[in-house]
């Protein structure tokens, strides 16, 4: 695919986002609607966006491949929390943000954007990748990314092992599991039952494409503007954490797959949503998880397409 390609792709999924953004500002979506939409996602379109992604003719190749999926996002997850821990005490954070900044380079939106922009780039075999990259997330996210957070808490609220447990037992991860083992199995979904999982997977997209733009526009501007840590994280996000995926990408597959595509990109996504969701639950500094995740949810629509054309020409 070529740069113009690329960026006529990308400009198709991220032109949804003004549809989220216009109804928002008029009032006409509101918190309540765009919750609802969240849970849809969540609980029924998600899951089969997976299932019907993985519905694919079965393939040594891409089963190989699913084991450096897993291993290089490991890798990636922990050279970005070693790194976020010594900048966090270099830039002298305080308490109540180190978790939370460590927590927000690590953790991307590799589902509601990465999957979406995936599947607009590279098809069923990308999202395949890209499916087993965010279970992978889900698993570090909810045992050490909870911790993370707990750690910045003022009160610091301690999870119990079954609200770990609740967090995997998610329908994303479920739809990982159900596409992986019909994908092993060499079980196609008969059309009666196929047919409607695809369709209501590919509503996906522009779901949470929309929903992406009712969050852009409760940013108050100037206040996310002049936040040095929100650059700080932005930074670390959307440049470095994609560059430590590339050399490990580099060094252990080499570049010039899907599969290595596939890999950057999803370290390439913005700030997951779910850092103000456990930063409101266990009373960490909400206001500083939402400037991560607005603003790099605002310059990935620059960083992304810069990303995507250099691993087509490296």
């Amino acid at each position: 695919m070529g740069t113009v390609e690329i960026i006529t792709a990308l400009t198709k999924t991220f032109i949804i986002i003004l549809p989220g953004y216009i109804l928002k500002k008029n009032g006409i979506l509101t918190k309540e609607y765009t919750e609802g939409m969240s849970s849809l996602i969540t609980y029924i379109t998600y899951p089969c966006l997976v299932i019907s992604a993985m519905q694919m003719e079965f393939s040594m190749r891409v089963l190989n491949n699913c084991k450096y999926v897993v291993l290089i996002f490991m890798g990636v997850i922990l050279t970005a929390m070693l790194l976020s821990k010594l900048i966090a005490r270099f830039a002298k954070l305080p308490a109540s943000q180190s978790g939370l900044l460590t927590f927000m380079l690590v953790f991307g939106n590799t589902g509601f954007i990465g999957l979406p922009v995936l599947n607009g780039l590279f098809g069923h075999e990308a999202v395949f990748y890209g499916a087993l990259c965010d279970a992978s997330y889900d698993v570090f996210m909810f045992t050490i990314g909870l911790s993370l957070i707990q750690s910045s808490a003022a009160g610091e609220k301690k999870g119990r092992i079954t609200d770990t447990l609740k967090g995997l037992a998610n329908p994303c991860f479920f739809g990982v599991i159900i596409g992986l083992t019909l994908y092993i199995s060499g079980i196609t979904l008969p059309d009666i039952i196929g047919g409607p999982v695809q369709s209501i997977g590919s509503v996906t997209s522009p779901l949470a494409m929309i929903i992406v733009g009712s969050h852009l526009a409760d940013i108050r501007f100037k206040e996310l503007f002049t936040s040095k840590y929100s650059y700080l994280v932005c930074f670390l996000k959307l440049i470095i954490s994609p560059a430590i995926a590339l050399i490990l990408v580099k060094l252990f597959i080499g570049t010039g797959s899907l599969l290595a595509t596939v890999l950057v990109m999803q370290a390439a996504m913005p700030v997951a949503m779910c850092s103000v969701i456990f930063s409101e639950q266990y009373k960490a500094d909400v206001s500083f998880a939402t400037k991560g995740v607005l603003l790099t949810t605002l310059m990935c629509i620059i960083t992304i397409p810069l990303y995507a054309i250099l691993l087509q020409n490296i």
